[in-house]
């Protein structure tokens, strides 16, 4: 297995938080036995990772997170036991619909459940990770740059995909303490997709990982609270989000404040796909980046480079500039031209 963890300090201001990555720490995995294993820094600045195999890893084994940071500071975490997490016995969608604020139909869309089995009592708390990945399509125009004053090329086709696919972590927190339910089969439902023009996530293809992790009793009340603190609020008599309890601790300062939370977990993964969802429009939204004549000059660029379309309205064609993005879908968040191997 490959593990992997993340370093940082939170000396961002509140007003405008960042990432700041903790380099050149020493990261230790201990087990209660003594046995340990070091992880290395990763491609990725303030991650780090190791090769971790089964034997090292053994259920019901108490396991401590130890780090040394460059300028000496050392870190440990409470110690946690790796608890067993029940397999998934199939993830599925439904297609339901939502009513929004400020629409008066309900929006159709779907729902992704996971079913598995509770049959063991050692299934104590579980919680659940989804990435989804979608495929994105821009409108097929003639592309142009403007490189600079004297310079005007068409795009080449690798400089100018109009197909992407979209990979997204969802940020809802979910979890479950297996006390509230009995043995037996349990479905798991999680976020409303909406079959939105927009976004295009129904339109094509959208995919579903579920990750299903084991919990102890601490590191359910950390994912419990976060996510009541993710939810939305804005309500006048809203209680106020809580102040996290991390279980790791500068062991010379206990009085620092520590982000974070360390558990040791089983995981279950499965991925599903829905497409061609039978009474879903997925017709284009109408003039979706489409260039625009905005009168005499709009055919000329506002700064270097710019990025233009031709496309054609009624007979009459039209030579305006567009936002990057219309021209090269790569430009989206966690968007990449490269299919899937998955997909």
């Amino acid at each position: 297995m490959c593990g992997a963890l993340s370093s940082r300090r939170n000396v961002s201001a509140p007003g405008s938080p960042g990432f700041q990555p903790e380099l050149d720490c020493y990261v230790q995995l201990l087990r209660e036995d003594g046995v340990s294993h070091n992880f290395s820094a990763s491609d990725l600045s303030g991650f780090y990772a190791a090769e971790l195999d089964t034997a090292f890893l053994r259920p019901g084994v108490f396991f401590q997170l130890q780090v040394v940071t460059s300028d000496g500071k050392e870190y440990h975490s409470d110690f946690d036991k790796i608890s067993p997490v029940p397999a998934i016995d199939s993830v599925y969608y439904k297609v339901e619909s939502m009513k929004y604020w400020g629409k008066d139909d309900p929006v159709p869309g779907i729902r992704f459940y996971a079913d598995f089995t509770y049959d063991d009592e050692a299934y104590d708390y579980i919680r659940w990770e989804l990435t989804e990945t979608y495929e994105f399509h821009n409108p097929d125009m003639e592309a142009y740059i403007h490189v600079n004053w004297w310079t005007v090329r068409p795009l080449e086709k690798e400089e100018n995909p109009q197909v992407c696919y979209l990979t997204h972590e969802l940020p809802a927190v979910h979890s479950l303490s297996t006390k509230e339910i009995g043995f037996g089969s349990f479905s798991k439902p999680f976020d409303f997709v909406p079959n939105d023009q927009m976004e295009q996530k129904l339109h094509h293809k959208y995919s579903l990982l579920v990750r299903q992790y084991s919990l102890g009793p601490e590191g359910y009340k950390y994912w419990h609270e976060l996510g009541s603190n993710h939810q939305e609020r804005g309500q006048i008599f809203d209680m106020q989000p809580s102040l996290l309890n991390s279980n790791i601790c500068n062991i010379a300062d206990e009085n620092e404040k520590v982000l974070g939370f360390f558990t040791m977990s089983s995981m279950q993964e499965t991925r599903a796909f829905a497409e061609e969802i039978p009474g879903f429009d997925t017709s284009p939204l109408p003039n979706y980046c489409m260039p625009v004549d905005r009168g005499p000059g709009s055919n000329q660029p506002t700064n270097y480079p710019s990025y233009f379309a031709r496309a054609s309205y009624e007979g009459t064609s039209v030579y305006a500039e567009v936002n990057k993005h219309c021209v090269d879908c790569r430009e989206y968040k966690n968007s990449t031209a490269v299919k899937p191997d998955f997909w």
